[in-house]
């Protein structure tokens, strides 16, 4: 797929050679041909109503800005001038046509142009209220311009005063022609806006049938039908074929009532304008939709880049820790070769990094750490997990007692921190750094929440283990227990020893199982 900027370069290429002439000579060809259409609809009640002209010509200049130079204004002007002498128009009606037609255009280019590209290209939601913002100004204009130049050309009906008119008739237009052309996806991005199968054409199916119960239900209510289904499109497509899904709608309420599914024949021309701009009004709802959903559409790709990206990593980081404990494992193997009387050391010393290490594993991610999570049954299971590093010659220095609960799987990783955490600090300052020091963990269940104890006590000589408010350990720990498991604790500095006091909500396991 091509880059913006390797587009931008195609298309300067083309405006540069040989060929440069012809994007020009098509734009202003079009632009005549659709000027054209619009006066000679003018005789129909309804199709008087679609003056596409402009909205086209906007469109292009902001979407193209390559056609914006001198030469793309110059060559609608040829086009408009062939149209009108082909027409037969005088030279009063003109110069009228041309101050109201390149008026509505050259106000909302001025407009349009100042806006971020993202916006123009309706990339955002608000990106739909910056397009208003452009489009209502013009179609003011064009309602001044309109009631001003009164005669043959801008002709209006009776029953609506011209202002009302002029400014309605451009405004449903640009509301109908404008977000499809700014919309266009550059080139290599078409295949991507298709719905390509059965199952990603449910929507337009559903559209087309609404359409067409509508047109045999017939009344005004059958414009209604469809906007169920124009809601559907805009939450399962992207954001042009939203738009070309909506201008679909547009031209099928001007279809059906000029074909007579829908009868407007005993309605006066105000209430046929107040239909149109309703319609075109209605068009503004799938394109928020539409933009809303691309919006969250792309913040989700992000984050499930920076998913993998951070499960990449994380698995990088595993192995590297396992080669790690691979290593110091070896280097233990070598040491003891010429020591053999230092072997049952050396067994206890690996032995104690086997398990430190399957220790280390459940403090990662949640989705790197189900496997382990998933060999755990119970609380009591867990912390032996995470405290079989410190185990001493005497299987009384650690005592892990109580009421057992069952983990849930989504806490396993926030309780292998805390749990981890306090073994690493009792590792260093408490009763795991002293030979006689003892630890006991006791688990009670009651009836809203379950209670840890953690109690470490030390030997005189030791002294008691110090603990700082403001460490690391307690900032992890406040994070942990009081942020993310909304639990609580309380720590107490007694003598001999420090006691924890851990209470969690009953929420967190999915049972609890008796002694």
């Amino acid at each position: 797929m091509l880059s913006i900027g390797e587009v931008d370069a195609k298309v300067r290429r083309l405006f540069t050679s040989n060929r440069a002439w012809l994007p020009y000579l098509m734009f202003g060809g079009a632009y005549s041909a659709l000027f054209a259409l619009g006066v000679y609809t003018d005789d129909s009640s309804v199709l008087a109503l679609a003056w596409p002209a402009n909205a086209f010509m906007l469109g292009m200049l902001v979407r193209f800005p390559l056609l914006a130079r001198p030469l793309g204004w110059i060559a609608c002007l040829a086009g408009f001038a062939i149209a009108v002498a082909i027409i037969g128009y005088g030279l009063g009606e003109t110069a009228s046509l041309a101050a109201y037609n390149f008026g509505i255009v050259a106000i909302g280019y001025g407009l349009l142009s100042n806006f971020s590209r993202v916006d123009q290209r309706l990339e955002r939601p608000i990106s739909v209220f910056y397009m208003l913002a452009a489009v209502v100004p013009a179609s003011l204009y064009a309602g001044l311009v309109g009631s001003i130049l009164k005669g043959p050309v801008f002709s209006t009906p009776e029953t609506v005063n011209a202002f009302r008119y002029w400014f309605s008739v451009e405004l449903l237009n640009e509301l109908a022609f404008l977000p499809m052309i700014l919309t266009l996806p550059r080139e290599g991005q078409w295949a991507r806006q298709l719905p390509l199968t059965l199952h990603d054409q449910a929507p337009i199916v559903v559209l087309v049938l609404s359409a067409v119960f509508g047109a045999l239900f017939g009344g005004l209510a059958a414009l209604a039908f469809p906007v169920p289904a124009l809601l559907l499109c805009a939450i399962s497509y992207r954001v042009f074929l939203t738009a070309l899904l909506t201008f679909a709608y547009c031209a099928w309420t001007v279809i059906a009532t000029t074909l007579g599914y829908v009868d407007l024949s005993n309605i006066d021309q105000s209430l046929v304008l107040s239909i149109a701009i309703g319609r075109a009004l209605i068009t503004l709802g799938p394109l928020i939709i539409s933009t809303t959903t691309a919006t969250r559409n792309e913040v989700l790709d992000q984050l499930r880049y920076l998913a993998a990206e951070r499960e990449i990593v994380s698995n990088e980081l595993e192995h590297r820790i396992k080669n790690l404990f691979a290593l110091v494992n070896g280097l233990i193997g070598l040491s003891i070769r010429d020591n053999p009387d230092l072997r049952p050391l050396a067994d206890t010393l690996k032995n104690r990094l086997v398990a430190l290490q399957h220790a280390h594993g459940l403090i990662r991610t949640m989705n790197t750490s189900n496997n382990a999570a998933g060999e755990l049954t119970s609380l009591k299971e867990l912390i032996g997990v995470l405290l079989r590093p410190y185990e001493g010659g005497s299987e009384k220095q650690l005592v892990i007692d109580g009421d057992d609960a069952l983990v849930d799987s989504g806490t396993v990783t926030l309780l292998a921190l805390v749990f981890h955490e306090l073994a690493t600090n009792s590792a260093k300052y408490g009763a795991l750094s002293d030979p006689q020091g003892t630890l006991e963990v006791h688990i009670k269940h009651r009836v809203d929440a379950v209670h840890i104890r953690w109690i470490e006590k030390v030997s005189l000589a030791t002294g008691q283990p110090a603990f700082a408010d403001s460490g690391f350990g307690s900032k992890l720990l406040d994070l942990t227990i009081k942020s993310q498991l909304q639990g609580s604790y309380a720590r107490s500095q007694t003598m001999g020893g420090v006691s924890i006091e851990i209470i969690l909500p009953s929420k967190l396991f999915n049972r609890i199982a008796g002694r």
